[in-house]
């Protein structure tokens, strides 16, 4: 684990590193290991993969998100429902920075490179909550996964971010109004695929396939037309990284928990981990 680190922060001081995370609200690991959508697959062919990374308790959006994007489980962020807001919440962030929130990725990258240009788009409104005030110059929701993949591409080829992460939607919308299995649920997922497509032309086109890593994720599955239960179903997520200094076709051996996602992309900015995450980088999806 330190050695990876170790390696990244090199990588990161001998020349510009790009990284795009596109997470897909909803899209649960056990439909993708029944039958990926061929830009999945190649993402996995490409990359270090695992159809088995874990999200946390309880099985929704909010506290799911929240610990990806800050490198801990709920119980110390604080994040518990999607009822939470930074000024009403049941348990206290253990650890505060000096807003007195929780640090994300998005923060720690604000405050150690000041430099990078980070952007969200996220059509998930209430996701722009979870991110620290000022944390994010371009921090826009854009309703409807196409549209919100459209915004974020038009954006990468105007200001050719840092840090930009992407927020789809629609693939949870299919899972509560027809049930995490199905032709409709698969139709939504094959949709992504389709703008994954429409993705990688806008990074080629920019000239920095060579400079950029794609991490590919979710928040949560789900059961029948609801999650938030204690299941694998639920719980169970895919994380694939693709990028210069990932072996292709690696599945991932280790555990993967979306609490490492966050100490993942700091790590390849050259970044430690804040002291207050638990996260740590998946060594196993580095050279």
């Amino acid at each position: 684990m330190r050695l990876a680190l170790v390696l990244l922060i090199a990588m990161a001081a001998h020349g510009q590193r790009h990284v795009i995370v596109v997470g897909v609200d909803g899209l649960g690991a056990e439909m993708l290991r029944e039958e990926a959508p061929p830009q999945i697959q190649g993402l996995m062919k490409s990359g270090a993969w695992t159809l088995h990374a874990r999200g946390v308790l309880p099985t929704v959006s909010s506290p799911n998100w929240a610990s990806m994007i800050m490198g801990a489980v709920p119980e110390l962020h604080g994040v518990t429902s999607n009822d939470w807001q930074p000024d009403k919440f049941d348990i206290a962030p253990a650890c505060k920075d000096a807003n007195g929130r929780f640090p994300t990725v998005f923060g720690l990258l604000h405050d150690k490179r000041p430099e990078l240009r980070l952007a969200v788009f996220h059509d998930w409104k209430d996701f722009g909550r979870l991110i620290e005030p000022g944390a994010v110059p371009v921090l826009r929701h854009v309703k409807g996964s196409p549209e919100a993949m459209q915004a974020a591409i038009e954006y990468w080829k105007a200001a050719k971010p840092d840090l930009l992460f992407i927020h789809l939607d629609d693939v949870d919308h299919a899972g509560h109004d027809h049930g995490w299995s199905g032709p409709e649920y698969r139709k939504a997922v094959e949709m992504v695929g389709g703008l994954l497509d429409s993705l990688h032309k806008a990074i080629r086109d920019s000239g920095m396939a060579d400079s950029t890593f794609i991490l590919f994720t979710a928040d949560h599955g789900g059961t029948g037309t609801s999650h938030g239960h204690p299941t694998q179903r639920d719980l169970e997520i895919p994380w694939i990284l693709n990028g210069p200094a990932v072996p292709p076709g690696r599945e991932i051996r280790s555990l993967v928990r979306t609490i490492d996602t966050a100490a993942t992309i700091a790590a390849i900015f050259g970044v430690a981990p804040h002291p207050c995450w638990t996260g740590k980088p998946v060594a196993e999806a580095l050279r």
